[in-house]
């Protein structure tokens, strides 16, 4: 069974961490349900001011072998990074587990990793690649796929979680859009002022149910 990890590092452990500056107000977010290997993190955000320089501090470090920006709107941007081979540390450390990065956020405070594990053996690969590598990870959380899926999917009405699930299938959610809201209600048969409706509300209903658990 796969196990997904909620772990923290210092920024300075990533190379994303590094060029951060200090007083930095950005936030960089690794865009979800990232493939390691080849094409390890090759897309991520930055929001927030100064992304000029903290762009340049991406190009100068040595792991990077090319960077684009794809697109900008409000404070946000979205790049799109090459590595080169010479991948160290702890992005070393997810290639020798096999896991993928569910989620990942970094400031200049530090990072926040959700890693997915196929099982405990190659988390404990991982644990052993840290300790040995001296890498100073901190484990906050450890979950279950399944626990997590019915969790946030409790939470949710019938017809929200048909609605979220759908849109996530047809690719609603991706950038660009591989569907459109008027197509979305087409395939539900609803109108798209409702599936509007069903999306806020699930949303809604997903934010409430996360910040529980983590009350709890």
């Amino acid at each position: 069974m796969s196990t997904i990890v909620e772990i923290s590092i210092p920024a300075d452990e990533f190379a994303l961490g590094r060029a951060l500056r200090d007083g930095s107000q950005l936030q960089i977010e690794l865009e979800r349900i990232i493939p390691t290997g080849t094409a390890v993190f090759p897309f991520f955000w930055a929001w927030g001011d100064n992304v000029r320089q903290f762009e340049a501090a991406v190009r100068a470090e040595p792991v990077i072998q090319d960077l684009t920006k794809l697109d900008s709107f409000s404070d946000g941007t979205l790049f799109r990074a090459v590595w080169n081979d010479e991948i160290s540390g702890f992005v070393q450390g997810i290639e020798e587990a096999d896991a993928t990065v569910m989620e990942a956020n970094g400031t200049v405070d530090g990072w926040t990793f959700h890693l997915r594990f196929p099982g405990q053996e190659q988390m404990s690969v991982f644990q052993s690649f840290c300790r040995r590598e001296d890498v100073p990870i901190e484990i906050h959380r450890v979950y279950s796929l399944q626990e997590m899926a019915v969790q946030q999917l409790g939470d949710l009405t019938p017809a929200q979680q048909e609605t979220l699930i759908t849109a996530y299938e047809e690719g609603y959610f991706e950038r660009p859009r591989d569907i459109t809201l008027e197509e979305l209600a087409d395939e539900l048969k609803i109108s798209p002022q409702a599936v509007g409706g069903r999306l806020r509300r699930g949303f809604a209903n997903l934010i409430a149910g996360s910040f529980r658990s983590l009350d709890g």
